[in-house]
């Protein structure tokens, strides 16, 4: 997503559900809001039910003595057509709106002053929960919590004397969006967000070597990239980084080989999910080995960053790396600002400024090969960082660079001096300028120039033919045809590529037209000039004439040809041809090379006039043939991880951008069974047929068909029109105990509750289908608030009256709602500033359902005060449960801890006992996530860079299990009676962990 940043949200009114593959879902921290994945503009399965697995999924409990817990946190010109467009205009107004836009003033950080407005609300979300009860995370903090996990992995191998087990990568490595979810009506194998691209050298029929990079999932290759079979050879290649996070990556141009490449950690999109980096790793040998670049500053002084020695990208996110073709000691980096944790119920941000001491982000160089650096630009004061650099092609010596909120600039000294040469679109701080830099047959260097914001004003593209001349002076391009190109989040993707070598060729890569693809073009979400950027046409989609299938969500046209999936970040063309790879929050896409004229197409879409013009135009040269590549990359981002209570085997998952998946067993090939983001995910407990899933904020929907793609209804109408917020990924829970199966709980500011998975099915069918409905349509889902009137905000908002649970900790929003299947009246709830509440009668009447706070009550002293990221219920006594906090103990000194064991004596007293602290503990290492394993008593816990385990009798923590990648973890399922422990990786995908013991 985006995490996380939203995308295209829905209005208000509408749900934010429609979109899979063509948004995809994020929000930043202070830019504009990402749009959540949207596909095809719809929504969302059968029948069944053997025997009871215990589950337990990360996000809101469910458990049961068999091993069963689910926790979490235009007109046409046919009657067919014209049909189809109706429908297809009412989804894709879904899409229109700004998802921060639709719920911003639903929108809060923990604590009761606090509270961030703007697009990025979303994205500062994690952020402030790791921060809380502070502001800030300071860069050390983040430091000593990487060390505490390095010496769990110490405390493993002298400790550790039990089998740690071998995690497998269950999947997926081919996940595939079916033809009625998508916008262009056909089938897509999709991967995580691709960041950065590039090719070797050696490119040819026979041998063609391409990188890439994912934001959370490493750099991968493949040495037959034009290879036209549909699956490629994918290697991972980054497993000795420190991070999967990947910012940028590129080819030393000194090296005529193609072996050294740097790649520069950490994503600077500025989307909720776009995590921290740990600096420069660089390879001589195409990727087989790397080494981490030293990096180091030593005794820099800036204004606001204190002096600060070490590595001058810690905790930064990498935007750019250029290397002078004359020198291979000479290096240039452009760094921002990042984020750091993703929990499965909140999504990243970017960061505010950690306290000092701190690197300044802006541009730096090396003289010596990166092994030290100097600070040589601020970005005129950017508060956001520069986000694009380049040397001129005809004099390495003059450097140019943009920065967010400051236009872009020009220094001809190497970077000692810098000269504004184009001023920002716009005073907003997120202003994002890309350009790209070519040399023309006159000597002279031509800069093409896309920017842009928020939306308003709309994007544009400039060119100048002269970019070292004294003033360069910039033409105004912006056409119809280009124009708001990146729509609202150019902050977050925003693409202008010139092939070297070709002058008069530009792409440029945006988000999505969602208002006008399949009528005047087909998306935009990329576009290709041949002329110097006079005209465009429309990348998006390829010629092919495949007839739509019936029940599509979105292609409002009669064929439906191979697409993209919106949100763009790379693109890189094979020297020599006009082929080229495509890279955004859908993975990699390769055209052919070859073109066609398909503005034939533009007459059956009931166009005249202009938009019959621009139609024609746009579709005049598109490509031949398009195809994904993306079967073999396990890169997707999860959340959070569902399990079928009847049938292990059957899992969903939530993914950022992409949707909710499944699995029915097989560990490479998942399919979609709906678009947009993906948060939280589950199964009824007495049949498994029954599902629910999550888009974002308080829209979810609920499936009566085995997960029937076309069958999803909306359930949370009356939530989405309520007075209260969520956070971004709200906790919401199935009941784990079969008698109580059709009862689903959903946290916002109250606990909302279903005793009938949302009405019936005949009506819910008929009146709320997700591909046209709004999700605030009030008469979709019978939820109910429980608690007594006027005291159901367990966070005392104030949006209800006067404070009822005391004058402490308020704010925020519920974050984790967790339940066990032996008790079916017991239910815990806790919110993002640390309260943590018991209810005994959670089946009875709404009103008469009852609350007790208990980290106020005595013996509950230690109960730090901040983020509650877990919460897990003993099977056998549901007063005692173990809850993970994030956030850094350094806030709350007197309430240290990130892992505590919780027992309520059932009226009075709560004891709160550590079980993370110690020489064998965790240090003050956040956790995002905390199951038990029943049968044997160990614990689980998850973190920014793995899985820990306490074995039981033990008070030194061990790393679980070996072969996991260093990547964020964020949630844990586990199924005791499968012996089975799941994870939800933030890049990488899901894992599974064979448990030993239990019997």
């Amino acid at each position: 997503m985006l995490r996380l940043v939203t995308y295209f949200l829905l209005l208000a009114a509408f749900s934010p559900t429609c979109w899979a593959q063509a948004t995809s879902s994020q929000a930043d921290a202070s830019p504009g809001v990402k749009r959540v994945g949207i596909a095809p503009v719809i929504n969302r399965f059968t029948n069944a039910a053997p025997k009871y697995n215990g589950i337990k999924h990360n996000g809101g409990p469910i458990n049961d003595d068999a091993g069963y817990e689910a926790s979490v946190a235009v007109k046409t010109s046919s009657p067919l057509l014209s049909e189809k467009s109706d429908q297809k205009r009412q989804t894709t107004g879904k899409f229109r709106q700004d998802r921060d836009q639709l719920s911003g003033n639903k929108r809060a950080v923990p604590g009761p002053e606090i509270r961030l407005g703007g697009p990025l609300t979303a994205a500062e979300e994690d952020y402030a929960n790791r921060a809380y009860p502070g502001t800030d995370v300071p860069l050390a903090a983040t430091m000593n919590a990487h060390a505490a996990f390095n010496q769990v992995k110490a405390h493993s191998q002298a400790n550790d004397t039990t089998q740690p087990g071998q995690w497998t990568l269950i999947g997926p490595s081919s996940a595939n969006f079916p033809n009625i979810l998508t916008f262009s009506g056909a089938a897509y194998t999709t991967s995580g967000r691709i960041t950065g691209l590039v090719i070797g050298p050696d490119c040819g029929a026979d041998h063609c070597t391409l990188y890439l990079a994912a934001a959370g999932g490493g750099i991968w290759r493949t040495a037959q990239a034009l290879n036209t079979s549909p699956s490629q050879q994918w290697d991972y290649i980054s497993g000795s980084f420190g991070t999967n996070a990947i910012g940028t990556l590129i080819i030393d141009p000194t090296d005529s080989s193609g072996n050294t490449l740097y790649a520069g950690t950490g994503e600077p999109n500025a989307s909720a999910d776009s995590e921290a980096g740990v600096g420069i790793y660089k390879t001589t040998n195409g990727g087989n080995t790397w080494t981490k670049l030293a990096d180091m500053v030593t005794g820099i002084t800036t204004t606001g960053n204190g002096t600060y020695t070490g590595d001058a990208f810690a905790g930064r996110s990498i935007a750019g790396i250029v290397v002078d073709p004359t020198n291979a000691n000479v290096i240039y980096v452009a760094s921002a600002r990042g984020v750091r944790g993703v929990s499965s119920v909140t999504n990243g941000g970017t960061t505010t400024n950690p306290p000092s001491p701190r690197p300044p982000f802006g541009l730096w160089k090396s003289t010596d090969g990166g092994a030290t650096f100097g600070f040589i630009w601020d970005g005129n004061a950017t508060t956001r960082g520069v986000i694009n650099i380049a040397l001129d092609p005809n004099n390495p010596n003059i450097l140019y660079a943009s920065a967010l909120g400051q236009g872009t600039w020009r220094s001809k000294d190497g970077g000692v001096t810098f000269t504004q040469i184009k001023a920002s679109l716009s005073a907003s701080t997120i202003d994002r300028p890309s350009f790209a830099v070519t040399k023309l047959r006159n000597g002279k260097t031509r800069m093409y120039l896309g920017e842009g914001v928020t939306g308003a004003p709309a994007a544009r593209f400039f060119r100048t033919d002269d970019a070292t001349a004294s003033v360069p002076v910039f033409t105004d391009l912006t056409t119809p045809q280009n124009i708001d190109y990146c729509t609202g989040q150019c902050w977050y993707d925003n693409v202008v590529h010139s092939p070297p070598g070709r002058p008069d060729v530009v792409y440029l890569g945006g988000s999505f037209d969602y208002g006008n693809y399949g009528f005047t073009n087909n998306g935009r979400a990329f576009l290709y000039s041949t002329d110097g950027g006079i005209s465009f046409t429309d990348m998006t989609w390829d010629a092919s004439t495949t007839p739509t299938a019936p029940g599509s969500c979105c292609q409002p046209n009669a064929i439906a040809p191979n697409g993209m999936h919106p949100d763009s970040h790379a693109v890189v063309e094979v020297p020599g041809s006009r082929a080229a790879f495509f890279g955004g929050d859908g993975g990699l896409v390769r055209s052919s090379g070859s073109f066609t004229n398909a503005s034939s197409q533009c007459t059956d879409r009931g166009l005249t006039g202009a938009s019959l013009t621009l139609c024609q135009q746009l579709l005049s040269r598109i490509p031949t043939q398009l195809d994904s590549l993306n079967n073999g990359l396990s890169t997707l981002q999860f959340q959070s991880v569902s399990l079928n209570p009847f049938d292990t085997s059957n899992l969903m998952g939530g993914t950022q951008d992409n949707g909710t998946f499944q699995t029915t067993g097989s560990t490479s090939v998942w399919p979609q069974v709906i678009y947009g983001d993906g948060g939280q995910s589950g199964f009824n407990a007495a049949n498994p047929v029954l599902r629910f899933n999550s888009f974002t904020g308080q829209f979810n929907d609920v499936n009566f068909r085995n997960g029937d793609p076309t069958k999803w209804v909306i359930a949370t109408g009356a939530i989405v029109s309520s007075l209260e917020g969520s956070y971004f990924y709200a906790p919401i829970i199935a009941d784990p105990n079969p008698a109580r199966a059709g009862t689903i709980f959903q946290g916002s500011n109250s606990v909302w509750r279903t005793q009938d998975w949302a009405g019936n099915q005949a009506f819910l069918e008929a009146n709320c289908p997700e591909f046209t409905t709004s999700g605030a349509n009030t008469a979709c889902g019978d939820f109910v608030q429980i608690g007594p009137v006027n005291a159901t905000d367990l966070t005392d908002s104030g949006i209800y009256g006067p404070a009822v649970y005391g004058a402490d900790r308020q704010g925020a929003f519920l974050a984790w709602i967790a339940r066990t299947r032996s008790d079916t009246g017991t239910l815990w709830v806790a919110t993002g500033t640390g309260r943590v509440f018991i209810s005994k009668n959670a089946d009875a009447a709404a009103g008469s359902v009852t609350y007790k706070r208990l980290d106020s009550l005595p013996g509950a002293t230690p109960a730090p005060g901040r983020f509650v990221s877990g919460i897990y219920v003993d099977p056998a006594n549901s007063n005692h449960a173990w809850i993970s906090y994030s956030g850094y103990a350094f806030n709350t000194p007197s309430q240290p801890g990130h892992v505590f064991e919780v027992t309520y004596n059932g009226s009075s007293h709560a004891k709160w006992t550590q079980i993370d602290g110690g020489a064998g503990g965790l240090a003050d290492l956040p956790v995002t996530g905390v199951v038990r394993d029943d049968p044997t008593g160990d614990i689980y816990a998850s973190s920014d860079f793995g899985v820990m385990r306490l074995p039981r009798g033990s008070t030194t923590w061990v790393v679980a299990g070996t072969g996991l990648p260093m990547v964020e973890v964020n949630g844990l399922t586990i199924s005791t009676s499968a012996r089975k422990l799941f994870t939800a990786t933030h890049g990488r995908s899901v894992w599974s962990l064979q448990l030993s013991g239990g019997d």
